[in-house]
């Protein structure tokens, strides 16, 4: 009897951890993993909202959509001894459109990011799947994964997102990139 309590409780917090949204339509909570209908605008430029900083009502910090820029840091290693060539503190900009698209850049570096971001354990935290390219240390040109999570109260997000991958040539790789971001 206890298995079918521990699934029975479960599924019904299933949902409301994989949503990212709360949505009330026809007087009804709805959570979704897709904006609002109300929150949807369909005319409005991707990628570039909401760019608002330090205003009273910390809407700038209320999604993780929009541009963000920070510091951010390049590690490698390699057998778990760093890889001198590889990090850098350099400044990155990472652009969330709401249908979950990721772009970016380093430009000190070269780096370009394009991805997708999913819903995470909690409305504030998103996966994230990245491919960089055009990175000054090769190494980094690969498919990282990791995580995006807001602080509204803080006013930041951290990033987070690494790839270990399996090379029997080069055996115990790892790459990290990770940050703080702001609006």
């Amino acid at each position: 009897m206890r298995p079918f309590v521990l699934l029975l409780a479960g599924l019904l917090v299933s949902p409301m951890a994989l949503a990212q949204y709360r949505c009330v339509e026809n007087g009804k909570t709805i959570f979704s993993d897709r904006p609002c209908a109300a929150e949807v605008e369909p005319t409005a430029p991707t990628g570039n909202h909401p760019k608002v900083v330090g205003d009273a009502g910390n809407a700038a910090y209320s999604t993780p959509n929009g541009d963000w820029r920070g510091q951010v840091q390049f590690q490698a290693s390699q057998m778990s001894q760093p890889v001198a060539g590889a990090h850098a503190v350099i400044q990155a900009v990472l652009a969330i459109d709401p249908q979950g698209k990721i772009t970016g850049s380093s430009p000190e570096n070269g780096c370009k990011f394009v991805g997708i971001a999913g819903p995470g354990m909690a409305p504030t935290i998103l996966n994230i799947d990245v491919t960089l390219s055009r990175c000054r240390y090769p190494g980094f040109n690969r498919r990282l994964h990791g995580s995006f999570a807001l602080y509204p109260a803080q006013k930041y997000a951290q990033l987070w997102i690494y790839a270990h991958p399996v090379d029997l040539l080069r055996p115990g790789q790892s790459f990290e990139i990770k940050g703080t971001l702001r609006r």
